[in-house]
């Protein structure tokens, strides 16, 4: 991931995050609303998506570790795990 703690949409400071001003949030500018958390341009390269959830690339992420093993103890592939009884 290019920025993995930096929120793919959102508005302002070093994380793209406001939690007062999120994903889709405006703001008047001399005197119009204007829109300032708009997403990033290529969410694969981000974990998070607006400072709360993941992004689809970040849930891929966590899916594939839960699936090979790597997040159980002892390790085990989920596809040794389940096994049909006959």
């Amino acid at each position: 991931f290019g920025n993995p703690l930096r929120a793919c949409c959102g508005h302002g400071g070093k994380y793209n995050y406001n939690m007062n001003l999120g994903c889709g949030g405006k703001k008047k500018v001399a005197g119009r609303q204007v829109l300032v958390g708009s997403s990033c341009a290529d969410p694969w390269r981000y974990v998070n998506w607006d400072g709360v959830h993941y992004t689809q690339a970040g849930n891929k992420f966590v899916f594939d570790h839960i699936v090979d093993g790597k997040f159980s103890d002892p390790p085990r592939p989920l596809r040794l795990a389940c096994h049909k009884h006959i």
